[in-house]
C-alpha cells in the first residue's frame, strides 16, 4: 500500500474483482484524537526502577521464560519443549492474517499491509500520514489544491509544491490514533507512553465524580441547533428557578400566572430545601411542575457535561485549539469523548450514557490495567491459535462438551483465562505493577519482548486440523416493505438479531466456540440510471456455502453505477485550510476503514463442480456500532478484531495455500459537480487459499410478516419526487 507506482491504466480482470453485492453505507470516518498538550505540575518524578534484564534486549530467537524461579532467557525452541507458549509481545507484532511466510525455509510472499498495521499500532503514524505516502495521497492533496488529476500533474512544480504541502501539514497536526476498537491495539510502548502521560495529574480529583454517578440520562450529538437549544434551555430553566426561589412573582406568571411563592429562607443553602420549595410551588400546577422537571433534568445534564469535559480536558483531549463552551454537550466535546471512548476500546458514538458514563467514573490507571489485559489477549489468542472468549458462556445452561472418557467440561473464556495465567505468571496485578514491569523492561527491551509461560491446556478438541464449521443466523426477518400506502414509517420490530457461530465438530459433537453478533441484509437505498433514488431489497443468501478465499486488508472496488457523492467525503490534510472534499478512498482500502474491514472471506456456493460467487461477504467493519443494531446490503460484518482473532485462528487451524498479493492497478476518473476527481487502487488484498473450505450455513432466520420472500423489484421512496408519469421502479 506504501509504494509509488507510476500512474497505469489496466483493466480489472472481473472474475477476481471483489465483487462488492454486499457494498455498505458510507460510514463516520473516526475523528483523530489531538496529542495531549499539558501535564499538571507538581507531580513528582518517577523513581528509577531496576531494569528487567540488565543484559539488555532480548536477541533474534530468545524469549524470557516465566517459571516459579523468575524470569530467564530461554530459546524460543527450549521453551517451547518445556510446554511454554511463546507470545510476541514486541513493537513489530502483526496478526497471523498480516504474516509473510509460513515459518523458516519458506518463500517469503511481503504483505504490503503489514507494515501500515505496525506503524499506526505505535504511532509512528497517522492514518492521514500513510494515505500521503501513497498515490492516492497524491491525488488528494492535487485535488484539494485544485489541481485537475490529469496525467502528469502530480509532476509539475505546482503538483509537488502541493503534495509537499500536505504531507507537511499531515506531519504538523499528527493526532493519536487510538485504533483499538477498529481492530489495531496499541503496543505496550504506547501503553507505557499513555500510563507516563496520565499518571498522578492533579486534575483529575478535579472531576465531579458525583455528577456523573447521578447522571441516569443519555447525552446525544445530532446536529449543533440541537445542542445549543438543550444547553440554552438549561440555563434559561436555571435563571427562572433563581427568580422563582427568589419570590419574584414574574416568574411564576410568565408560567401559570396561579402560583403561591413560598417566602425564601435560610434552608435555599441545600439541595434538599430547594428541591423542597419548589415541590411545594408546583404542587398541584402540572405546567410548572413540568418546566421545574425540565430544570432538574437539565441541570443533571449541565453537571454531568462539565464533568465529562474536565476530564477530557486533563486527558488533553479538548484542547485550548479546539474551543468549547463549559456546559454545552457541542462537536468539539463530542469528537474528544468518541476519542476517549476509542482509548479505552468502549463501542460508542461519543455520546455522553451507558457503558461510557460508568467508564468516566474510573480512575485513568484501572483503564490502563484493562488495555494491558487485552493486549495480552489478543498476543496470546494470536500465538496460541485459540478462538474461545467466553461469549458462548452465556445464559442460563452452560455451554458444555464431554471428553473422551465422558466427563463434561463447559466451554469457557479461554483467552481470557490465558491472560489471567500471564499475569500471575508475571505478578501483575493492578496498573502500578503493570506500570512498573514496563518501566523496568525498558522501550528498548519492549522493542523486541517476547514471554513464555505456562498457559491452560487446551480443550482435547484442538489439533493442528480441526473440523470446524460456522452458522450464521438470521434471527428476526422482515420482507414487507417498510412503509404503508402513505409512506408513514412501519414498525418492523427484532427480538432475535443475527448471530456468527463457530464450531469444532469432534467426537460426534457440535461444539460452539464463539458466539457474536452480525449483521444480513435488508431495505437500503439505491440511486439508478434516472438519478433518482429507490428501495432495493439486498438479501443474505439463505443455504449452505464455504469459504475457501481468505483475504486480509482486501480492497472494496467501487461497481459502476456509484452515485458520484457516494464515492466522495471532506477530510481535513491541513487544519489552517480545514476540511476538502477528496475521493473517499478510506472506504476502498486496503486498510482499517474499508468497507470490507481488515479481513474478508467470500461465500461460495457450489453446483456442477462449479463455485459461484454472489458477492456476499464475512467480513470485519469499523463501523462497529451498526452491527449491534442496523443492516448491511446481504454482508456478515464483525467486529474487526473479532474477524481479524476468527480468520487467525482458521488459518492456524487448517491447512491452506498462501497466494500472496493479490496485484492490480485500477484508475478511474469522475466528475461531480463540474470538478474533476480520480483514484488508483493497486491491490485486492492478500489471499489464503484453504486446502480444505470450511462449511457455512446460512439459516432462513424467523421471517416475520406477510411477506415470505424478498422482493425483487425497485420500490420508490417515500419523499421522493418521481414525476408524474413515473409509477414504479425502474
Amino acid at each position: 500500500m506504501h509504494h509509488h507506482r507510476h500512474f497505469l491504466i489496466l483493466a480489472v480482470p472481473p472474475l477476481l474483482a471483489l465483487v462488492p453485492a454486499c457494498q455498505q453505507a458510507k460510514h463516520a470516518v473516526p475523528v483523530a484524537a489531538r496529542l495531549p498538550t499539558r501535564v499538571d505540575a507538581g507531580v513528582a518524578p518517577l523513581a528509577p526502577v531496576a531494569p528487567w534484564d540488565p543484559r539488555g534486549p532480548l536477541l533474534p530467537g530468545e524469549t524470557y521464560a516465566l517459571e516459579s524461579d523468575g524470569p530467564r532467557r530461554e530459546s524460543v525452541a527450549e521453551a517451547r519443549k518445556q510446554g511454554l507458549l511463546d507470545v510476541d509481545l514486541s513493537d513489530a507484532w502483526a496478526p497471523f492474517i498480516f504474516s509473510e511466510s509460513d515459518g523458516p525455509g519458506t518463500p517469503t510472499k511481503p504483505n504490503a499491509y503489514r507494515d501500515t498495521f505496525v506503524r499506526l499500532a505505535n504511532d509512528r503514524a497517522s492514518p492521514e500520514e500513510i494515505l500521503m505516502e501513497t498515490p492516492q495521497g497524491a491525488l488528494a492533496a492535487l485535488s484539494a489544491a485544485g489541481i485537475a488529476p490529469e496525467k502528469g500533474a502530480a509532476e509539475t512544480s505546482e503538483g509537488r509544491h502541493a503534495i509537499a504541502e500536505a504531507k507537511r501539514a499531515v506531519r504538523v497536526q499528527r493526532d493519536r490514533n487510538y485504533l483499538e476498537a477498529y481492530g489495531i491495539p496499541p503496543t505496550l510502548a504506547v501503553l507505557l507512553t499513555r500510563i507516563e502521560e496520565d499518571r498522578g495529574k492533579a486534575c483529575y480529583a478535579q472531576v465531579d465524580l458525583a455528577g456523573l454517578a447521578a447522571f441516569e440520562g443519555m447525552v446525544t450529538y445530532q446536529s449543533r441547533e440541537q445542542a445549543k437549544k438543550e444547553y440554552g434551555e438549561a440555563l434559561s430553566d436555571a435563571g427562572w428557578v433563581e427568580k422563582l426561589l427568589a419570590g419574584d412573582r414574574s416568574a411564576a406568571d410568565a408560567t401559570t400566572g396561579k402560583v403561591q411563592l413560598a417566602p425564601p429562607d435560610d434552608k435555599l443553602g441545600s439541595d434538599e430545601g430547594r428541591n423542597a420549595l419548589l415541590a411545594s410551588i408546583a404542587k398541584g400546577d402540572r405546567k410548572l411542575a413540568k418546566r421545574i422537571e425540565r430544570y432538574r433534568r437539565g441541570q443533571a445534564r449541565l453537571r454531568a457535561i462539565r464533568a465529562v469535559q474536565a476530564r477530557l480536558v486533563c486527558e488533553g483531549l479538548l484542547i485550548p485549539r479546539v474551543r468549547h463552551v463549559h456546559g454545552h454537550f457541542d462537536l468539539p466535546t463530542n469528537q474528544a469523548l468518541a476519542a476517549w471512548e476509542r482509548k479505552n476500546d468502549i463501542f460508542g458514538w461519543g455520546f455522553l450514557g451507558g457503558e461510557t458514563t460508568a467508564a468516566l467514573q474510573r480512575p485513568p490507571m484501572d483503564l490502563h490495567f484493562d488495555t494491558f489485559r487485552r493486549i495480552l489477549m489478543e498476543r496470546i489468542a494470536d500465538a496460541a491459535g485459540i478462538l474461545e472468549d467466553g461469549s458462548v458462556s452465556g445464559g442460563k445452561k452452560p455451554v458444555t462438551y464431554k471428553d473422551a472418557s465422558g466427563k463434561e467440561h463447559e466451554v469457557g473464556n479461554l483467552i481470557g483465562d490465558s491472560a489471567d495465567a500471564l499475569l500471575a505468571a508475571l505478578a501483575i496485578r493492578n496498573t502500578d505493577d503493570v506500570a512498573t514491569f514496563l518501566r523496568r523492561v525498558g522501550r528498548e527491551g519492549l522493542a523486541s519482548l517476547y514471554l513464555a509461560f505456562r498457559a491452560p491446556p487446551l480443550p482435547p478438541y484442538y489439533g493442528k486440523n480441526m473440523n470446524l464449521s460456522v452458522e450464521i443466523d438470521r434471527g428476526d426477518v422482515w420482507y414487507d416493505f417498510p412503509f404503508d400506502e402513505d409512506g408513514k414509517a412501519i414498525v418492523q420490530e427484532r427480538v432475535n438479531f443475527p448471530t456468527l457461530t463457530v464450531f469444532v465438530d469432534w467426537q460426534k459433537q457440535k461444539i460452539p466456540l464463539v458466539r457474536w453478533r452480525t449483521t444480513i441484509g435488508s431495505w437500503r437505498s439505491e440511486t439508478q440510471r434516472d438519478g433518482k433514488v429507490y428501495y432495493k431489497y439486498k438479501n443474505s443468501d439463505v443455504g449452505p456455502r464455504i469459504w475457501k478465499e481468505i483475504v486480509a486488508s482486501p480492497v472494496w472496488i467501487p461497481p459502476d453505477g456509484t452515485p458520484t457523492k457516494d464515492l466522495l467525503t471532506r477530510k481535513t490534510l491541513d487544519r489552517d485550510v480545514g476540511p476538502v472534499t477528496v475521493v473517499n478512498t478510506d472506504v476502498m482500502g486496503p486498510g482499517f476503514q474499508s468497507a470490507y474491514g481488515l479481513v474478508l472471506a467470500i461465500h461460495h456456493r457450489g453446483g456442477g463442480g462449479k463455485l459461484y460467487d454472489n458477492g456476499i461477504r464475512t467480513h470485519g467493519s469499523v463501523d462497529y456500532t451498526s452491527i449491534a443494531r442496523r443492516y448491511s446490503h446481504g454482508c456478515h460484518r464483525l467486529v474487526n478484531s473479532r474477524a481479524v482473532r476468527m480468520f487467525d485462528f482458521i488459518l492456524r487451524r487448517r491447512p491452506f495455500e498462501r497466494v500472496g498479493n493479490q496485484a492490480m492497478v485500477l484508475r478511474k476518473r469522475f466528475t461531480h459537480e463540474d470538478k474533476d476527481y480520480e483514484y488508483l487502487l493497486d491491490t485486492r488484498g492478500y489471499t489464503y487459499e484453504l486446502k480444505q473450505p470450511v462449511p457455512v450455513l446460512v439459516t432462513q432466520g424467523n421471517v416475520k410478516g406477510k411477506r415470505k420472500h424478498p422482493i425483487e423489484s425497485y420500490m420508490q421512496k417515500p419523499g421522493v419526487d418521481y414525476g408524474e408519469e413515473e409509477e414504479s421502479g425502474p
